[in-house]
């Protein structure tokens, strides 16, 4: 009975053992400390351009700065030099939707909704869609690279194109090109209907493969701001 004793003891020992292990080893642990600074490559200057009040079929020229940002042009940072990048475009929204709804979600709502059907001031969705972005001015706006030291870096984009075109840049900080100066270009439309006799002339001028009757804007538009958000995305760091 003794011996049986002792074996049930030692048997509960050795669980109450083996139990305990687990418990003594969580009292050890090593931390790792993992922390980064994460920083835009790239400065766009300026912010914002406004062409005011356009006629159909004028034609007029601004321009924007695309460079290195501070902290990737610091002297420290020699791990990367290169950046290629895309101006991209995409429906704008109105002010009033940006303070409801935020910047980022009212400009992804206006990019997702943009209509299929042409365009009808008596359809519903349109109606809606207006309420909140503006008529497209993007298929309008061209993207001209100054192609400085190197012609063939940037690609470039005239306009009358669609939505979803995009233009390309390139600049090395190690290089002459650490800076693209892009000319943004307006070709005002005319409204359907209304076209002068040469404007087949004036769109084929700007961009010879373009459909001159399928840049017309809508006549019940006429005399409203028009808009375009260009989006400066980074492709590649290297």
């Amino acid at each position: 009975m003794n011996r049986i004793r002792k074996i049930i003891l030692y048997g509960l020992g050795g669980l109450t053992v083996l139990a305990f292990i687990p418990l003594f080893a969580a009292f050890e642990a090593h931390v790792i400390n993992v922390t980064a600074q994460i920083e835009n490559a790239l400065y766009v200057h300026p912010e914002s351009r406004n062409f005011g009040t356009m006629f159909p079929q004028e034609y007029k020229e601004l321009g924007i700065q695309v460079t290195f940002s501070p902290s990737f042009s610091e002297s420290e940072q020699t791990r990367v030099s290169k950046v290629d990048y895309q101006i991209k475009q995409k429906p704008k929204p109105r002010p009033d939707y940006v303070s409801q709804l935020g910047k980022d979600a009212a400009r992804q709502w206006c990019h997702d909704n943009y209509p299929p059907t042409p365009y009808d001031p008596l359809d519903p969705v349109w109606q809606a869609y207006l309420a909140n972005c503006y008529p497209l001015l993007c298929p309008y706006l061209s993207k001209t690279p100054d192609n400085h030291p190197a012609p063939g870096d940037d690609v470039g984009l005239p306009p009358f194109h669609n939505l979803s075109a995009v233009a390309t840049g390139t600049i090395n900080k190690n290089s002459v090109d650490v800076s693209d100066t892009w000319t943004i270009d307006l070709a005002a439309p005319c409204f359907e209907g209304q076209c002068a006799q040469d404007w087949a002339d004036f769109v084929h001028s700007h961009n010879p493969q373009a459909n001159p009757d399928e840049f017309m804007a809508p006549v019940g538009m006429s005399g409203q701001t028009f808009g375009c958000d260009l989006w400066v995305e980074v492709v590649k760091i290297y």
